[in-house]
């Protein structure tokens, strides 16, 4: 996508693993970050600078926690675009849309929120834990159990009242 919009910095941020095992354990320090970024960045292609974030996650907690985050920042750190999971293709239609904007004082701001729905590629999620260990794979399937039990409660309590 960096190559359709030259105008803008492309970055990735590596702030932790977000499904430790026994084959990739949570960092015990900075250096194990850095280890780990690299070993993401060769087994994925990254190829644009990655930021790796403090041993504490000072940038990860700043900007929310979540796993997959994106975000485009503007000029002074203005948040243009902030999305819970990374999308290419919608973060290609907001520069889209956003650089066909008028920027003049006739038109202003405002902020807007939606709900959209991601394909969700199994097989790729599963092969990840699958690198970091056994313990990894068991406890992400433990908390799809519970996820599931949640919905089918909620369900019950809007078909009972």
């Amino acid at each position: 996508m960096a190559p359709q919009h030259p105008d803008w910095d492309w970055y990735f941020v590596y702030t932790r693993e977000a499904h430790p095992g026994e084959l990739l354990a949570a960092h015990a320090s900075f250096e194990e970050k850095l280890v780990a970024a690299a070993r993401l960045r060769d087994e994925i292609g990254i190829t644009r600078p990655i930021l790796v974030d403090d041993h504490a996650g000072t940038v990860h907690r700043a900007y929310g926690t979540l796993p997959n985050m994106s975000w485009v920042l503007g000029r002074g750190g203005t948040i243009l675009y902030k999305a819970m999971w990374t999308s290419a293709r919608r973060i290609g239609d907001f520069l889209h849309r956003f650089e066909a904007q008028p920027l003049d004082l006739m038109h202003a701001p405002f902020h807007t929120e939606q709900l959209e729905i991601r394909h969700r590629d199994a097989a790729a999620f599963t092969k990840g834990l699958e690198r970091n260990g056994p313990r990894s794979v068991a406890e992400f399937a433990r908390a799809e159990e519970i996820w599931a039990e949640r919905a089918r409660l909620a369900a019950r309590a809007r078909r009972s009242s």
